[in-house]
């Protein structure tokens, strides 16, 4: 765990201890990644997600505010790692902490144990039961493997279930028929790099396999005043994925084994060592209708030393199938996850009990048609159990209007929770009496009414755009009573979130694209039930930027180099303050031969340093960076 997460349950503890401060891809994947980039905006909007309504389904007439970041954005933006590539989504705030880890969110409360964005890769949820969040420094894919990232912001838990609260992010990798051959990738800076291999083979007729290895390693940042941090780290990982086909069906097995962070372990630095087995069946049933098993098992073991010292070993299964009734699609399933999770005491932090099994089961319907042509109804209704509040009702409903081919207006109502973690519930601090916060055997799920209203568009072949409109009531947010001594965490904030989210793809001339992107976000947070009426700051619930923008251009110069630049600006964070910052990053590469590409790669370029997430004076700055990338695909 980094300093920022020691910082965020500092703030939390201000908060309570005194008065606040607080389905298939598009036919496109296997295409050559030259011909990705020609791609037309048409094609693009033809793309098939699967993350909203857990049917493959057209981007265009998908009712949710969703970004899709394809193949060819995450090559051409040389990004190095996951939350890299994240960055490249308009709709969400990715602020980077230290040299491995990250505050991402959407739709506001950011922070390093952000705990309302769910996240999959290839449907397994990288989900930690410690703090209902992502661990960035642990979860990583090999970027040239990936198809394409489908980021939901806004609720999507009638199908996902708790924690998608205000977003959904899921990477969809590759299969292993498109992934035939060898690919080595070398990227290397001053400060790391980035080095992955991979190797896809046939096995049979009807079996493909590939194998893939992915290192990382990141040197030590700097404060604004100099001051080096000891959070240099390096990451190993080693992987599968086979995929067999028959017909209708289809089996996938995959799996991934990583080992990383620093020795001896320490809180900028933890020691991470874990790894996961998924294998998924996908077939027929005889009337024609599709289904889907899913399996997976994960093991997750986290050392920092003086915080948590954390395992944790989640097994899940999960069962949908698109029944076949007279009128419209209905969408039904059910899943059952259990999680051991395991903390060791520190001097800083005790949980009681130091071992619990949290037990998550559920079972959801979604039923959609459209009326005359152009009205399509989507309601939903999930039921989840956790171990902690019992029975979670988790309803949607969604109205689209589709004017055309080319035009889509959207409107949606839901309901949405998130489950209270073990941070909520066991948490005691410091790690022998007296205690300053003394758990919350109170603590409920955190809920959330939210409201959308959306409009997507392709008025010409050249030109396309998204906007969204919403408002998220929420209720019972953490906190704790000002005053009391020791304090325990409690559902007592409340108050809506609002904003807009908006952004736009150009295609000036056939070799030059332009996408731009920009949110606002506003809150009006208080105490419930006339306490402290004068706090609306709240610390240890995030600290997000008030707007933000992105400019994104891909120029083709001629037929073998490619010059990519990103303008981000970020609008200042709160509290703790960071300033608002500009950051320029680039990429030039060039096709040297069929097999090989080489790239130059310049991050902040116009900017000597800035700090992403507080506090300030002593966080981590992030300065101008060269990096070089060689990538060899025969």
């Amino acid at each position: 765990m980094n300093r920022v997460l020691a910082a965020q349950l500092a703030c939390l503890l201000a908060t309570l201890s005194a008065a606040p401060a607080p389905a298939q891809p598009v036919q496109v994947a296997a295409a050559t990644a030259r011909q990705l980039a020609d791609l037309t905006l048409e094609q693009l909007a033809g793309i098939e997600v699967t993350s909203v309504s857990g049917r493959a389904e057209s981007l265009k007439d998908a009712a949710a505010s969703v970004f899709v970041i394809s193949q060819q954005d995450i090559r051409r933006s040389g990004a190095t790692s996951l939350p890299e590539a994240l960055r490249l989504a308009p709709n969400l705030q990715v602020a980077r902490t230290s040299a491995g880890q990250w505050a991402i969110s959407a739709r506001g409360f950011q922070d390093s144990i952000s705990n309302k964005l769910l996240v999959l890769v290839d449907g397994r949820t990288i989900y930690s039961s410690l703090f209902a969040g992502v661990f960035w420094d642990a979860n990583d894919v090999v970027l040239e493997d990936v198809d394409r990232i489908e980021v939901i912001s806004g609720p999507g838990g009638t199908i996902w279930g708790a924690n998608a609260v205000n977003g959904v992010i899921n990477v969809v990798t590759r299969s292993a028929a498109e992934t035939q051959g060898p690919l080595v990738s070398v990227t290397r800076s001053g400060s790391g790099g980035r080095e992955a291999a991979r190797w896809g083979t046939q096995l049979g007729e009807r079996t493909q396999v590939r194998l893939y290895a992915l290192a990382l390693d990141r040197g030590n940042t700097r404060t604004r005043r100099g001051t080096a941090l000891r959070d240099d780290s390096g990451r190993d990982q080693l992987g599968f994925r086979s995929d067999w086909s028959d017909g209708p069906s289809t089996f996938t097995v995959q799996g991934d084994a990583y080992h990383g962070g620093s020795e001896p372990a320490n809180n900028l630095a933890p020691l991470l060592r874990g790894g996961n087995l998924l294998a998924r069946w996908s077939s027929r049933f005889s009337d024609g209708s599709p289904y889907k098993v899913q399996a997976y098992y994960d093991l997750a073991d986290r050392n920092d030393t003086n915080l948590f010292r954390n395992k944790a070993t989640t097994r899940d299964v999960q069962f949908t199938h698109e029944a076949r009734v007279p009128t419209g699609e209905l969408l039904w399933g059910a899943g059952y996850r259990e999680t051991r999770d395991t903390n060791a005491p520190t001097a800083q932090v005790l949980f009681v009990p130091g071992e619990r099994t949290l037990q998550w089961a559920n079972l959801f319907a979604q039923y959609q048609r459209l009326f005359a042509r152009q009205l399509q109804l989507t309601a939903g209704l999930k039921l989840e159990r956790n171990s902690y509040t019992g029975v979670e009702p988790l309803p949607n409903l969604r109205l689209a209007w589709l004017h055309s081919a080319q035009a889509t207006t959207w409107a949606s109502a839901s309901r949405v929770v998130r489950a209270p973690s073990r941070i909520d519930r066991d948490f005691f601090f410091p790690g022998r009496p007296p205690f300053v916060i003394a758990g919350g055997p109170n603590f409920a799920g955190e809920k959330a009414n939210v409201f959308e209203l959306g409009h997507r568009a392709q008025p010409n072949a050249n030109f396309s755009y998204a906007v969204t409109l919403f408002r998220q009531q929420f209720q019972g947010l953490r906190a704790g009573l000002p005053g009391q001594s020791p304090a325990t965490v409690m559902n007592l904030v409340d108050g809506p979130v609002e904003g807009l989210e908006a952004w736009t793809q150009w295609q000036v001339l056939r070799a030059w694209r332009l996408v731009a992107g920009y949110t606002a976000l506003h809150q009006r947070l208080r105490y419930a039930g006339g306490l402290s009426p004068s706090t609306t700051a709240f610390p240890g619930l995030g600290n997000d930027p008030s707007h933000q923008w992105t400019l994104r251009s891909s120029l083709d110069l001629g037929s073998r180099t490619d010059l990519d630049v990103m303008v981000r600006r970020v609008g200042a964070l709160p509290s703790p303050a960071v300033p608002a910052y500009t950051a320029v990053d680039a990429s030039l590469a060039f096709q040297a031969t069929r097999a090989l590409r080489l790239a130059v790669i310049g991050r902040n370029l116009f900017d000597p340093g800035h700090v992403e997430f507080g506090p300030a004076a002593t966080a981590s700055q992030f300065e101008r960076l060269w990096m070089l990338q060689a990538t060899w695909q025969p």
